[in-house]
């Protein structure tokens, strides 16, 4: 893994750390801002919203599990209209080795069968929802290359 995907992976993975609810400031875009997010404005360059927190989303086996540094979930629409919540999530699990990737990978799959998921370094990116499908093709595309 080169020293720029280990930074972008860093980067989303940890910025999910600090990601607010849905509106507010729109420096967190601003990679000059203090208030930066690089999981946000990954999410906003896809088109989707952040409505608010998901965590609860994410069951406590894996956000703790063997190799895992960082899990987030995020409730996301095109349009959150004001709402808090929505039938779309999109969780990101961030592992500290690609053997511990490969190994959360068969975890996250048995958790959420029903999921689209996309593995991407040490990223493991799991979409839920009527618009699984589609919200991880547009995260996907709005990834950094290189990662």
């Amino acid at each position: 893994m080169t020293r720029k995907t280990i930074r972008y992976a860093g980067a989303l993975g940890l910025a999910v750390v600090s990601l607010a609810g849905c509106g507010g400031d729109d420096s967190s875009s601003d990679p000059n801002s203090a208030n930066y997010d690089p999981a946000k404005t990954t999410l906003k360059d896809a088109g989707l919203e952040v409505c608010g927190e998901a965590q609860e989303q994410i069951p406590q086996t894996l956000a703790s599990g063997e190799g895992v540094t960082n899990s987030r979930a995020f409730f996301v629409a095109k349009d959150c209209k004001g709402k808090e919540t929505s039938p779309n999530t999109i969780s990101v699990f961030q592992y500290d080795s690609l053997e511990s990737v490969t190994a959360g990978t068969a975890k996250v799959k048995a958790a959420f069968p029903d999921a689209a998921t996309l593995t991407k370094g040490p990223l493991i990116i799991v979409s839920t929802g009527p618009n699984k499908d589609e919200n991880l093709a547009a995260v996907e595309k709005a990834l950094p290359e290189g990662l």
